[in-house]
């Protein structure tokens, strides 16, 4: 696929790292030849974003089941790339006027800067603070009432994958909080597993799913335990969905979703589903009026998961949020799984479902209560990232780097190549200003760009 040929405004910073913690300014403009092929380097003038919201309290991929965050604003948005020295590892929340960030080496490998986060002007990319962590940071930021929330933890086994009881994460782990202003550390707490899901707050208390099989409710200020639960399952990338007085949670070892009532601490219900052995672990649930959404990835019951399968089937689940009776079931790919980390990401909104895949590269409206496919988009390229999707329009961008705009009908409106990268993240939109992030083998790139300037 050709992307329209055009130049665009953008501003390259390059971040000095001069070992320990960093704050403030002290940067400069990279050279030309400093940029990776496929990202475009170029100096512009910074502009405004406009207002932002006050708190992020939930994991963006939950977030984006509801309206996205636009408000009425003068400023043209910014439009730039900055570069980082490492991977990013999260998507881009924004609070109170700053965008925060994670980064690390993805791939898990013990980096000395593994672990890292960041607090960055959304509107000129550069950075106010950062701040390392003593492991790989994979989670999103969370903001909530001025503090900064980072879930810490690598994506190894302690034991063979598939040992009864299974967990995941070695080393140190556990949720880091930091202050929003200024980056100063107020408290963390530690876990046996890996806790790379975004935690939940809500009505003072922090929800954190871990990777040993436990989920935990802390008190947001300090830190304090309050009450544990086991889950019979352990989560990777799946933060903790409230909904009411209910959370819940996707997870693996089984392929589980689970339902907790937080006013008795006991589990609900649990719904394992059949014959899915990835991706639900992975996949934040999506919820609106009474059902449940999340995706994973499934195959015949005497086909073991395997990355040269050609059996692999990209499944979205509609599961009734009272009972955890899986009331549809919507196979909307089939082939060989280029990765089997992650599945597509649903969202909701106004009764339909829109999902992407990790398989074929095609993005799926269907119906929320009876799971009945509308249509059909192809991105030519895996779709993991929940799609954006706008009063007349949805957002996406595929693993190959290309963002699209297309109507809430699934016509293509437009498309444009954001650059090569071996993993993206994305996209998030702050009053009519894309922020996608795209990781290179060694560096992590911020891009921003209007959305008016896709047309």
């Amino acid at each position: 696929m050709k992307t329209p040929s055009r130049r665009w405004a953008i501003v390259g910073v390059a971040i000095l790292v001069t070992g320990g913690l960093l704050s403030g300014c002290g940067f400069k403009s990279p050279p030309a030849t400093t940029a990776s092929p496929g990202i475009h380097v170029e100096k512009a003038v910074p502009a405004p974003l406009g207002p932002s919201p006050k708190n992020w309290p939930t994991d963006h991929r939950s977030v984006s089941n509801l309206a996205p965050f636009v408000k009425p604003s003068t400023g043209t948005g910014p439009s730039y790339v900055v570069s980082f020295p490492y991977k990013l590892a999260s998507d881009t929340p924004i609070a109170h006027g700053v965008l925060y960030l994670t980064s690390g080496n993805v791939s898990g490998s013990s980096h000395p800067s593994a672990g890292t986060v960041w607090a960055v002007n959304p509107q000129s990319g550069q950075v106010i603070w950062r701040r390392t962590l003593p492991n790989t940071a994979f989670a999103e930021p969370i903001i909530s009432q001025g503090r900064v929330y980072v879930g810490v933890g690598n994506i190894a086994f302690p034991r063979l994958p598939g040992s009864p009881n299974e967990t995941r994460g070695t080393g140190v782990s556990g949720v880091w909080v930091f202050s929003a202003h200024s980056g100063r550390p107020l408290w963390h707490f530690t876990t046996t597993g890996s806790d790379q899901p975004p935690v939940t707050v809500t009505q003072g208390v922090v929800y954190l799913a871990s990777g040993n099989r436990i989920l935990y409710a802390l008190k947001a200020r300090t830190g304090a335990l309050q009450w544990s639960l086991g889950l019979h399952c352990y989560v990777s990338r799946s933060g903790p969905r409230v909904v009411g007085h209910m959370l819940y949670v996707g997870g693996a070892s089984p392929s589980t979703v689970v339902a907790v009532n937080l006013l008795t601490h006991q589990v609900v219900w649990r719904t394992v589903l059949p014959n899915t052995q990835a991706g639900v672990d992975d996949t934040p649930l999506a919820y609106s009026h009474g059902m449940l959404v999340t995706a994973g990835i499934a195959v015949p019951h005497d086909v073991t998961l395997s990355p040269a399968s050609s059996h692999h089937l990209a499944q979205v689940y509609g599961i009734a949020a009272n009972t955890g009776q899986v009331r549809w079931t919507d196979t909307v790919a089939e082939g060989t799984m280029p990765d089997l980390k992650a599945s597509g990401t649903p969202v909701i909104r106004g009764g339909i479902v829109y999902a992407g895949n990790a398989i074929n590269g095609t993005v799926t409206a269907a119906s929320l209560q009876t799971g009945r496919v509308l249509w059909t988009f192809n991105a030519q390229a895996p779709v993991k990232k929940p799609p954006v999707v706008s009063a007349h329009a949805l957002y996406l961008v595929n693993l190959h780097g290309t963002l699209f705009k297309i109507s809430r009908a699934g016509h293509l409106l437009a498309h444009r190549s954001v650059g090569e990268a071996t993993n993206v993240r994305g996209p998030v939109l702050i009053n009519h200003t894309l922020f996608v992030v795209l990781n290179t083998a060694t560096q992590g790139y911020l891009w921003a760009e209007p959305t008016r300037q896709l047309s």
